[in-house]
């Protein structure tokens, strides 16, 4: 594999995951900073956490249950076996993308069209594939997922006829301190600096830090080079005002790592973009 040396790169995940991938990009030679744009919480309000009782009470009654992300594995099975040793016979199991569906699996959950989560485009469009969503009209359906996730899933199969049920668990956060973090980095040397984004939130709280008052003087929109992991979030970056901004393949770590791998080759010629009047 090809190395990462000369690169700067800023990692954004949850400290969590944040950690140890950095790690695994400074064995391949890179120099990392690592800055959370978001933290991962369980959700506290008594009528959110009734919502959840209700959704997990009834488990049995639905025909299907999509996990939209690991978070949503682990926070929803933490309350699926607290209220099902056994889980009920008849639920099918859904997973966004190949680590979703490892971690459903070792949660003891068939996986429903695992092929279908193993395509490497981990997205909400390619699940909508998947051959046993086709044909959902009358079936309820159970979407795990952070609160206020985004609805296409949901969208897409109640327009197939599915009654939805969200089963919001958890909820995003942007750190108190990844201002100041962000203002110590960008007052550095910028070059070779990439700022991997794993996630539209992770984008939309780069957004609201930016417009700080101690970093809104940096342009930094229009210096930053950006890693983020599809062309739904590129397009959504480039409204934003950032110019310098490529797709890896996905959002899994593969796929991350292999965006930086050819970002780094083409890096020369991103530094050539200039923002269009």
């Amino acid at each position: 594999m090809e190395d990462l040396n000369g690169l700067h790169i800023l990692v954004t995940r949850p400290s969590a995951q944040a950690v140890p991938w950095a790690e695994r990009l400074q064995t391949l030679g890179a120099k990392t900073s690592v800055i959370s744009l978001l933290e991962i919480v369980p959700v506290l309000d008594s009528a959110q956490i009734q919502a959840i009782k209700n959704c997990i009470l009834d488990f049995n009654l639905y025909h299907k249950a999509i996990f939209v992300s690991q978070n949503a594995v682990e926070f929803g099975f933490d309350w699926i076996e607290n209220y099902w040793p056994q889980l009920p016979i008849g639920v099918e199991f859904f997973a966004v993308g190949e680590t979703t569906a490892r971690q459903l699996q070792a949660r003891g959950a068939p996986v429903t069209d695992l092929a279908q989560s193993q395509t490497g485009a981990m997205t909400s469009e390619t699940l909508l594939q998947s051959p046993a969503l086709q044909s959902v009209s009358g079936q309820k359906i159970v979407i795990f997922r952070g609160l206020g996730g985004r609805p296409h899933i949901g969208e897409a199969l109640a327009a197939r006829g599915a009654k939805i049920d969200y089963c919001e668990l958890y909820q995003r956060l942007l750190p108190e301190d990844s201002g100041a973090k962000f203002a110590q980095i960008f007052q550095q040397n910028l070059e070779n600096l990439i700022l991997v984004l794993h996630s539209g939130e992770a984008l939309e709280n780069l957004q609201k830090i930016l417009r700080q008052p101690d970093l809104a003087t940096f342009d930094i929109a229009e210096k930053i080079v950006l890693l983020v992991p599809s062309q739904r979030i590129v397009e959504l970056a480039k409204a934003a005002g950032f110019i310098r901004v490529a797709a890896a393949q996905n959002a899994t770590e593969a796929g991350m790592l292999q965006g930086l791998i050819e970002l780094k080759r083409e890096l020369p010629s991103f530094k050539t973009q200039v923002k269009k009047v």
